[in-house]
């Protein structure tokens, strides 16, 4: 069986969980091929990144990120194409009907791929406006294989809130398979318009076998990491300032490390420095899969203050949280999208509400006081949790069976 995984930038260290939806199904005995928009540049790549020699397998449509370099291009493209395909040349160009994949130039930057490309028995889209492109072309009939599309977060929120609640209209009216990573996005598409029995929900899972228990220890140094891209959404200032709260209050030694990179590291930063926290918080950079491992395994807490961006963007549910409660870890994240589908507060772990670092910097007090909480069943509940809910193994296992059209 041959797969066609349709992702935005590859190998993206931020997007472990396509990776590693990926190599499970080559596990499986999956052939794969990759599209992506982008290729992605990292300081250093996922380790599956060579060891599956994935980039041999990837193709990458490349659209300039110059404007005029991105018009110059398109010029030539659509000339090409238009001699190729002429009513397809000219489809790819009807802005009015087609909108925000039509203006950005996506459809005629993929075409020739689409055209020229060898056939698959499924295609799995990742994020909805990757989805809608599979329609396009499904609709052109270039697309007859078995289709599904993956919704994460930004693409049901950030995304709807920019281009409207239509901007899935025409995807919603196909027969292709929407695969949300929660109910409460499974919510949000039926609420947008999609019907009920088109919609079934697809954790993000993690290999329990690559994450061995640990049992809690709660002694200093209090080691705390939270990790991400550094973008609003994360909440990764709420962290900080949750820090500079106990600085003042706590007498054992801490630290924050923060693993990320992203557009507000410089008000990161800037912060850090304007709460005087420089001693308790290290910024240290993106890093690969086998690198956060070994930084969640060292850690005493998680923590992911996570919260709704101003533009409306939001989470799915964060890997880290899973890979660390696989291990047993205690986590503190926030009543935020789908995470308290992963975490029920005092039993798994820990909630409080987004933006508040008073209630979070009271509840590790709480923790740190150990007597005050049952950490080791909490500590157990939390690995029984992925173990039962959000194992890899099951969900890659379920996707082939959607691959080959069998029912779940």
């Amino acid at each position: 069986m041959k797969v066609l995984f349709f992702i935005s930038s590859f190998p993206k260290l931020s997007e472990t969980f396509i990776l590693n939806q990926i190599t499970g199904l080559i596990d499986r005995g999956v052939e794969v091929e990759i599209l992506a928009w982008h290729r992605a540049f990292n300081e250093a790549d996922h380790q599956a990144v060579q060891e599956y020699d994935l980039l041999s397998k990837t193709h990458f449509i490349n659209i300039p990120a110059s404007k005029w370099r991105r018009l110059l291009k398109a010029s030539f493209l659509f000339g090409k194409l238009f001699l190729k395909n002429r009513r397809l040349a000219l489809e790819t160009m009807k802005w009015r009907k087609y909108g925000q994949m039509s203006s950005s130039l996506r459809l005629l930057y993929s075409a020739s791929y689409f055209l020229n490309r060898e056939k698959a028995d499924a295609v799995i889209a990742h994020y909805g406006p990757n989805g809608n492109i599979a329609n396009f072309y499904k609709n052109e009939g270039l697309l007859e294989e078995r289709t599904m599309v993956f919704f994460h977060g930004q693409d049901l929120t950030s995304f709807v809130k920019k281009w409207g609640k239509g901007v899935y209209r025409d995807l919603f009216a196909s027969e292709i398979s929407l695969l949300p990573i929660s109910h409460y996005f499974a919510t949000k598409l039926v609420h947008y318009g999609a019907s009920k029995e088109n919609v079934s929900i697809h954790h993000m899972g993690v290999d329990t076998a690559e994450f061995d228990y640990q049992a809690t220890k709660i002694q200093a140094p209090i080691r705390f990491l939270t990790t991400g891209r550094l973008t609003e959404k994360k909440g990764m200032e709420t962290a900080i300032q949750t820090m500079a709260l106990l600085k003042s209050r706590l007498k054992v030694p801490f630290h924050l490390d923060i693993l990320g990179d992203g557009e507000r590291r410089a008000d990161l930063v800037e912060l850090i420095s304007r709460l005087d926290v420089g001693d308790v918080v290290t910024l240290c950079g993106a890093k690969t899969q086998e690198a956060v491992k070994a930084a969640v395994k060292e850690a005493t807490i998680i923590i992911q203050l996570s919260k709704t961006a101003e533009n409306g963007d939001m989470e799915g549910i964060p890997m880290v949280l899973m890979e660390a409660m696989s291990r047993g870890k205690i986590t503190l994240s926030t009543y935020h999208s789908g995470i308290p589908e992963l975490i029920e507060n005092g039993r798994n772990g820990f909630l409080v509400q987004e933006d508040s670092p008073e209630q979070a910097a009271d509840l590790i007090e709480g923790i740190l006081q150990s007597k005050l909480f049952p950490l080791e069943k909490i500590s157990l509940e939390a690995r029984e949790t992925i173990h039962r809910e959000f194992c890899l193994n099951t969900w890659n296992d379920r996707l082939v069976k959607r691959c080959k059209g069998e029912k779940i």
